[in-house]
């Protein structure tokens, strides 16, 4: 069937055109509004159509009759017989009329519907598009393990504590800049008697050091009553050491410690001698000192401190497969969801049952212990520590003994042995005593460690206990999470065999709302026979006055064993660079405060505010004083001793 409005072909059982929207009857393909009754407009259009049929049925003159095949009656065109029927030309016996549904209500416009179809079809490639890139790019869940342990400490991390004082710097600073240090702790009371008698004593460490000029001093003074008792000063600049105890002598000891340092020593009209009755090689211990100056002087240009773990661990993390091996044998397989707490709300986190074979374990202990006996720059720095101790042996001659004949090769080769030794014992036992762990660990849609719990079984042989055999270990650990993953937890061991249970739970709260840090931490130990052991540390520091407290205490079966706790004002504090304290009250406490002594006092590090200068005194030279020299220095502090025992109160004698 042919639309004679738009020229649309469609089949028999089509009725509106799909192009145009017109009916597909003949008599819609030259519609006109009816004015005539519908019963004579019937009419019409039943006689129209008889004539139409009459006409289509007889055969023109001189062409054969035609014979209707079943497929031509289902035919969309018109027979060549069959006159053409123009829609826009009148027809004279009426208008047509429309075809109307039998529910009465005209049919959905069919251009519609496809476009909507099409539509739906396009929507529907689109999602199972969207559905296959994520299946192809959904991580595999070993990987997601592996990275949500990895995000419970990530690299550059800052903590809370970091953010506020900047201890990292702080550390730096300590190695290149110019900096100033000092400790002052009194005594302000004690529970026993004879001690509180000496209350406002105490002891106070002062240290300065311009690295810019390579000198630097130091100062321990001993407090009585709140005043200086005694102070022993050192001074080191320029190669040269002095040291004084200005109480008990006015003299200032030197020491040049510079070029010609073995002919000194030689020369020495009281040390020479000495030395070389005890067989000391003179010249091979100025070279050794010299030695050891040299390489102090390099290490705090550098600003490197010896064996350096931070780089032992970088080179075991980029040299050694230990971890990656343990990665591979894990085994991993997605399990039920859980609802965990995270940052104070519920939260859904998707569940992983992961097997960790004891083999993997024993593989990575093994792995990881020959990385660390075998780092050739822990051995060279070991070895460098050894050969010092050896020449230091071997110049001091019969004044040490003990130290046998042994060079610091043989000595490094045997200390390594014995601890491979060790180690080797170590995890013989373990490859014995463990077995396959089984937990199940949950992480949140952010790939964050939410929680996680598991078992596994250890054998104890009948070295260690009453009774060989398995014990059942299961464990459980959430993160809470807050201003770090690790900021507020929750965990729990068991360990139980046949007759007995022993329990050990943590429980880790903190908060920080960039101004105020608390931290409480408690660890509880619950014996076989119910009794209860535990630890406890609080702490909370408020940045917006500086108030702090840290308590540590340690108690047992309802007592308290051990308590120390701090509080006072950081008055100064200047991140990274310096800070000031003052420590109000520093108590320690045992045996439920039956003993108890309360202390008071400052500590503080910051720039450098004054230069380094040599100390003040009249000099001597250890190197060039003779006996007559020592003899009057002795006799001197004989009576400064006399003086400061009549300060103290203390009888000679």
């Amino acid at each position: 069937m042919k639309c004679k409005k738009c020229g649309a072909e469609y089949g028999e059982d089509v009725k509106f055109c799909t192009q145009c929207g017109a009916p597909m009857g003949d008599e819609g393909q030259d519609s006109q509004a009816g004015t005539e009754p519908a019963m004579d407009a019937q009419a019409d259009g039943e006689a129209e159509a008889g004539t139409i049929s009459a006409e289509a049925q007889a055969p023109e003159e001189g062409q054969p009759e035609a014979v209707t095949e079943p497929a031509e009656a289902a035919g969309t065109e018109p027979s060549p017989a069959e006159p053409a029927v123009k829609a826009e030309e009148p027809k004279a016996d009426g208008p047509m009329s429309v075809p109307v549904p039998a529910s009465g209500e005209p049919e959905p416009n069919k251009k519609f519907l496809k476009i909507l179809f099409a539509v739906i079809a396009v929507l529907a490639v689109i999602a199972i598009a969207a559905v296959a890139y994520v299946k192809m790019n959904a991580k595999d869940p070993k990987q997601v393990v592996i990275d949500a342990f990895e995000k419970v400490y990530t690299e550059g991390q800052v903590f809370p504590s970091e953010e506020l004082f900047g201890f990292k710097d702080f550390s730096k600073a300590a190695l290149k800049a110019d900096m100033e240090s000092g400790l002052t702790l009194k005594m302000d009371s004690c529970s026993d008697p004879d001690v509180n008698q000496f209350a406002g004593s105490g002891l106070r460490l002062e240290g300065r050091s311009d690295k810019t000029n390579g000198k630097s001093s130091f100062n321990m003074g001993v407090i009585y009553n709140g005043m200086d008792l005694a102070n022993l000063d050192a001074y080191y600049g320029e190669d040269t050491l002095m040291m004084a105890v200005p109480e008990l002598s006015g003299r200032v000891f030197t020491l040049d410690l510079g070029e010609g340092l073995g002919e000194r020593i030689k020369n020495s009209p009281t040390v020479g001698p000495l030395l070389a009755e005890n067989g000391v090689d003179v010249d091979g211990l100025a070279g050794y000192f010299t030695d050891l100056i040299d390489e102090a002087e390099k290490a705090e240009e550098e600003g490197k401190a010896p064996f350096d773990i931070e780089a032992l661990l970088t080179r075991y993390r980029e040299g050694s497969n230990a971890q990656e091996n343990f990665k591979a044998a894990m085994t991993v397989e997605k399990a039920d969801k859980g609802t965990y707490t995270m940052n104070g709300a519920q939260v859904s986190c998707q569940g992983y049952d992961v097997t960790i074979s004891k083999d993997s374990m024993i593989e990575f202990l093994r792995t990881s212990s020959d990385f660390f006996l075998q780092d050739e720059t822990l051995k060279a720095d070991y070895l460098k520590q050894l050969e010092a101790t050896v020449r230091m042996s071997e110049l001091m001659g019969s004044a040490m003994t003990g130290m046998g004949s042994m060079s610091a090769e043989q000595m490094q080769e045997q200390a390594y042995d014995e601890v491979k030794d060790a180690v080797d014992e170590m995890i013989t036992y373990l490859d014995k005593s463990l077995t396959d762990i089984q937990m199940t660990v949950y992480v949140d849609k952010d790939g964050n460690l939410a929680a996680l719990e598991g078992s596994t079984n250890l054998y104890v042989d009948d070295s260690l206990a009453e009774e060989e055999g398995y014990v059942a270990v299961t464990f459980n650990l959430t993160l809470e999470g807050g201003a770090y993953l690790t900021q507020n937890v929750k965990g729990n061991i068991t360990l139980e065999d046949a007759d007995d249970t022993v329990k050990v739970d943590l429980s880790k709260q903190g908060t920080y709302d960039g101004k105020m840090l608390t931290c409480d931490l408690s660890v509880d130990v619950t014996a076989p026979d119910a009794s209860v052991y535990n630890f406890m540390y609080t702490g909370t520091y408020d940045s917006n006055d500086g108030s702090y407290h840290a308590a540590v205490e340690l108690g047992g079966e309802g007592s308290q064993l051990f308590k120390m706790s701090a509080t006072g004002i950081v008055d100064q504090m200047e991140k990274g660079k310096a800070y000031h304290m003052d420590i109000d009250a520093l108590e320690i406490a045992a045996m439920d405060n039956s003993m108890n002594m309360v202390l008071s006092g400052e500590l503080y590090s910051r720039p450098l505010s004054a230069e380094v200068t040599p100390l003040d005194g009249e000099p001597m030279d250890i190197l060039s004083a003779t006996e007559e020299d020592w003899n009057n220095v002795l006799m001197e502090m004989v009576f400064g001793i006399i003086g400061l025992s009549g300060q103290l109160e203390v009888p000679m004698g």
